[in-house]
């Protein structure tokens, strides 16, 4: 380089060319020492390096994602039908007939339950060679023939219970006191019932049914 330099300076113009040497040597065009290197010229201009993509072609921005809809919370489950009251039952909504506790009376025979305004038996216990249905609609004869008695004589009373003895049988008939349409019927055998006890139990269980 020193050289070159020594030759350009005896030429014509030889300080305007060591000027621009020295402004390529030192004007940010290469390191120092006068190794000459030259920039791309894509860095050194506006224009955009060859491949790039003009902005104008440059896809648009992703739309933002739709919001989620929230589903609509799932329907409750219908609830299970309710089932009817049985048309034997009448308007005394019986709900519970068991009348299995008759049995446990001393000389029990056979048992019912009974609607006084249809006759239709209701609940039934033992009754062996007893035609059930038959009881059942032949004491509402009886329940019936008493009701009449009260209202014909004008007493202002109500039948507790109905007690008929026969030769070898009790029967006992009391109408509820929760549904007085109502009556359980009890057939005892007269030789091994005791007759108070009998009647006692009898309340007692007519008590225990409920409405």
């Amino acid at each position: 380089m020193k050289l070159f330099q020594r030759v350009a300076s005896v030429l014509p113009g030889g300080k305007k060319a060591q000027a621009v040497e020295e402004e390529e040597d030192f004007g940010g065009f290469g390191p120092p020492g006068g190794v000459l290197w030259t920039t791309p010229i894509d860095v050194m201009t506006d224009r955009p390096k060859a491949g790039a993509a003009p902005v104008a072609d440059m896809p648009p921005p992703a739309a933002p994602d739709a919001p989620v809809q929230a589903q609509p919370p799932a329907a409750a489950p219908a609830p299970a039908p309710v089932a009817p009251v049985p048309a034997e039952l009448g308007a005394f909504g019986l709900m519970s007939t068991n009348i299995s506790a008759t049995a446990m009376i001393q000389g029990f025979i056979g048992s019912c339950l009974v609607d006084s305004e249809s006759g239709l038996l209701l609940a039934s216990e033992g009754g062996e060679g007893m035609d059930m249905e038959a009881e059942a609609a032949l004491n509402t004869m009886v329940v019936k023939a008493e009701t009449e008695v009260i209202e014909v004589l004008a007493l202002e009373d109500e039948i507790e219970d109905i007690l008929i003895t026969m030769s070898q049988q009790l029967h006992f008939i009391r109408p509820l006191e929760k549904a007085p349409g109502v009556f359980l019927y009890v057939a005892l055998d007269k030789k091994a019932a005791n007759l108070g006890m009998a009647r006692m139990q009898v309340n007692r269980i007519e008590r225990s049914l409920s409405m």
